[in-house]
């Protein structure tokens, strides 16, 4: 279809224009990255694997489609066609294209190409990004570390997730005391130190990221970046279920309807006592309750 008509909302569950590279009769199986905070898998090549790791970090990026569509110009330097190598969709709708140097396109195209590609692309009213690499080294280190973190606690380190927030609450203390104070025989702190940074990696918690992270390291949380418990959800929380992320949109009794964000495992709304949703599911952090598409209609651009 022509550029212009295309909806946002059905890029949103694009899946992966191809899955693999071909070049000179050799085919490159592209890898899959997993991104804990948008519930995708979006294929990915070499180049584009840091730039997938700052966005799943980013609380502003909703969706991240590798490999997404196929741009094609009816006569000129596009006609053999371009498929970029990474598409992000905000929270406010907007549409950033990336590519990476040296898989950029179709494996490196010409320059022309990539001129032409990017014009296309800015006057949908979309965002470009050539991507070299991360600004700050410090930065990109420390989200890589804390992504070890990012999945899940167990049960028991799930129970410390409250008291580290209330003894941040407003003030800072250093890692080392936070552990000092909630470490015991049945705790060490070790299991204390992961939930810090899964709470790190979240943004439940915050610090400065541009230095390195030692025991030393002051974390704080603001009330207003607490997520929300189950008793206070309600239409509009945002919550993860298994590999999905969905907003409740309205309630219905003692029943909660959670309408699932799209992406390749489905989409639609589906209906939950609170009781149910309470032990299956978990609410994002508060910089991610932010529904996945504005309620507006998009304005951009023709």
């Amino acid at each position: 279809m022509p550029v212009t008509d295309i909806d946002v909302r059905e890029l949103a569950r694009a899946q992966p224009w191809r899955r693999h590279l071909t070049h000179r009769g050799e085919q490159l199986h592209l890898g899959q990255y997993a991104a804990i905070s948008t519930g995708q898998g979006p294929v990915a090549t070499d180049g584009i694997w840091e730039r997938m790791e700052l966005a799943d970090f980013d609380p502003t990026v909703r969706s991240m489609i590798g490999q997404p569509f196929k741009l094609r110009a009816e006569d000129g330097p596009g006609k053999a066609g371009y498929v970029p190598d990474l598409m992000l969709i905000g929270d406010d709708g907007n549409v950033t294209i990336v590519d990476s140097s040296p898989t950029a396109g179709e494996l490196c195209p010409s320059e022309r190409v990539l001129d032409w590609a990017e014009k296309v692309i800015r006057a949908r009213g979309w965002t470009y990004e050539w991507w070299e690499g991360a600004n700050d080294a410090q930065h990109y280190t420390n989200v890589k570390a804390l992504s070890g973190f990012c999945r899940p606690m167990h049960q028991v380190q799930q129970a410390l997730i409250e008291p580290i927030l209330a003894l941040c609450a407003d003030t800072e203390r250093p890692i080392a005391a936070v552990e000092e104070i909630l470490a015991g025989e049945r705790m060490p702190k070790p299991m204390v130190r992961a939930v810090i940074q899964h709470l790190l990696w979240w943004g439940d918690l915050t610090t400065d990221l541009c230095r390195p992270i030692t025991t030393g390291t002051r974390v704080r949380t603001d009330a207003a970046a607490r997520r929300p418990a189950p008793g206070q959800w309600d239409v509009g929380t945002r919550l993860i279920l298994g590999y999905d992320r969905g907003t409740v949109v309205r309630r219905e009794g003692d029943q909660l309807v959670v309408d699932v964000d799209p992406s390749p495992f489905g989409h639609g709304e589906r209906s939950f006592s609170r009781q149910d949703l309470a032990e299956t599911a978990t609410a994002l952090p508060a910089a991610y309750q932010r529904p996945l598409f504005p309620t507006q209609p998009f304005t951009v651009p023709r």
